[in-house]
């Protein structure tokens, strides 16, 4: 089951790049309509899961990895979206960090053994849904980003860019 959701989180990166390929990085914070997710939280929004997934598979809760932990601020669970576009980082430090991340976490899941996956997962609110280290991670690999890049997705039609193909 590994390598499928490796695959998935492979294609959900590259979906993630044709998203924003065509959107300028000053144009990554407008919110062409009420809370609209834009590509600037999206983006950092889908690094600190990755980042985080990677802590918790290093055993080291509240670690983001590679990514910047000032991130969390403007990107964690439930934060407010700002349309302010200096609060985020640029596309490109965006795109490499995400780069980033995704080949971290694939190298850490990758390695994780059964023991490893079978950990009970460190935050007590979250149990309910991922009693595990493993089922937090075929969450965040195989299903958080997708949805967020769906939001994305209308973001991009909201914000009058043309549809583009993924998957």
């Amino acid at each position: 089951m590994k390598s499928q959701i490796l695959n998935l989180f492979s294609m959900t990166l590259a979906d993630a790049e044709r998203l924003v390929a065509d959107v300028p990085c000053e144009r990554f914070a407008e919110s062409p309509y009420p809370d609209a997710k834009h590509p600037a939280w999206v983006l950092t929004h889908l690094a600190l899961g990755a980042g985080m997934m990677v802590g918790y598979l290093a055993g080291e809760d509240g670690s983001f990895g590679c990514v910047p932990a000032a991130w969390a601020g403007v990107a964690s669970p439930g934060s407010a979206i700002s349309g302010e576009r200096s609060e985020y980082a640029t596309k490109d430090e965006l795109l490499t960090t995400l780069r980033a991340v995704h080949a971290e976490l694939a190298g850490a899941f990758g390695a994780a053994s059964d023991a490893d996956l079978a950990r009970e997962f460190p935050t007590p609110e979250y149990r309910e849904f991922f009693p595990t280290i493993g089922d937090a991670a075929a969450y965040l690999m195989a299903h958080h980003e997708g949805y967020h890049l769906g939001q994305m997705s209308q973001w991009r039609r909201a914000a009058g860019f043309e549809a583009s193909s993924v998957g």
